[in-house]
C-alpha cells in the first residue's frame, strides 16, 4: 500500500445495549472473543502483541496490535499475500498491508462500535476478500450484539464447519444451503453470499452460513452460536451438520 494506492476500505457499525467496558472486553479478551468470533482465540493484550483467530486448517488469522487504547481504539494490522480459505489451495494475492480500526463510543447508555477495515487491493484478485470481509463483519457484529444483549452470562458453543464444493458455483451452493437450513429459522441478515439469523426453538441461538467463491467452485462455511445448550446437545448438532454437509457437497473420489 502506498500514498498513490491507499487501497479500498469498508466500514461496519453496530449499536450495542451494553457498557463500553463490556464491549471492549468482547473484542480484546480471548475468552470473550471465542463466544462470537473464532472458536479458538489467543490475545497478547499490548501494543506489539498478537491476536490469533483460528477456525481450522487454512483459516488461522494472525494480526498484530498497533494501537491499544482501552475503551476507545484498537488497531490490528497484517501483511497478506493470499486468501484465507478452507479450499485445498489458497489463491495468491498482491501483498497488502491490511488494517482493522475498531472505534468505541458511549451513546445514550449504549456503545457504538465502528470498524474500518482498509488496505484491500484495487485489482480484481482482491474482490473476493474485500466483499467477503464486508459481509462477514456484518454477521460477526450481529453475533456479538446477540451475545452481549440477550445472552450475557449464558454458556455459548461456537461451532464452525466448512465444506469444499467442487465444481459448484457460489450461488448454486447458496441455494443448497438455504434448502437445508434448520427450521424454524428467523433470518435477520442477508448479503450476497451470507445468511444469518435466530433459532427460536434453541433459546434464540444464532445460525448462519457464508459461501466463498474459489477457482474450483466454492466453499461453504456454517456457523452455530448455541446459547444455553448442553455440551452433549452441541456435540449432537455438530455431528448432524458434518453429515449434512457431506451429503450436500460430496467430495470427489480419490
Amino acid at each position: 500500500m502506498s500514498a498513490k494506492d491507499p487501497g479500498r476500505s469498508h466500514e461496519t457499525r453496530v449499536v450495542i445495549d451494553a457498557p463500553i467496558e463490556e464491549v471492549w472486553k468482547a473484542i480484546t479478551e480471548a475468552r470473550e472473543l471465542a463466544r462470537w468470533f473464532a472458536p479458538r482465540m489467543s490475545v497478547e493484550p499490548r501494543v506489539g502483541g498478537t491476536v490469533v483467530a483460528d477456525w481450522g486448517p487454512g483459516l488461522e488469522w494472525k494480526t498484530t496490535i498497533e494501537v491499544w487504547e482501552p475503551n476507545r481504539h484498537l488497531r490490528l494490522v497484517e501483511t497478506r499475500d493470499r486468501t484465507l480459505t478452507a479450499a485445498p489451495v489458497a489463491e495468491t494475492l498482491e501483498p497488502r498491508r491490511l488494517v482493522q480500526d475498531f472505534y468505541l463510543e458511549a451513546e445514550g447508555g449504549k456503545t457504538v462500535l465502528r470498524l474500518v477495515h482498509s488496505g484491500f487491493g484495487s485489482s480484481a484478485d482482491w474482490d473476493a476478500e474485500y466483499e467477503g470481509t464486508r459481509g462477514g463483519w456484518q454477521v460477526c457484529f450481529y453475533r456479538l450484539r446477540e451475545s452481549l444483549e440477550r445472552h450475557r452470562g449464558e454458556s455459548a458453543h461456537n461451532i464452525h464447519l466448512n465444506a469444499v464444493c467442487y465444481g459448484i458455483e457460489a450461488m448454486a451452493a447458496l441455494r443448497r444451503m438455504e434448502s437445508a437450513a434448520p427450521t424454524p429459522w428467523q433470518v435477520e441478515l442477508r448479503t450476497d453470499l451470507d445468511r444469518c439469523g435466530l433459532l427460536p426453538d434453541r433459546n434464540g441461538s444464532v445460525f448462519g452460513f457464508n459461501i466463498q467463491p474459489t477457482s474450483t467452485g466454492s466453499v461453504a462455511y456454517v456457523e452455530f452460536l448455541l446459547f444455553g445448550q448442553t455440551d452433549a446437545e452441541a456435540a449432537r448438532v455438530e455431528r448432524e451438520w458434518r453429515g449434512k454437509l457431506a451429503e450436500l457437497f460430496p467430495q470427489p473420489s480419490s
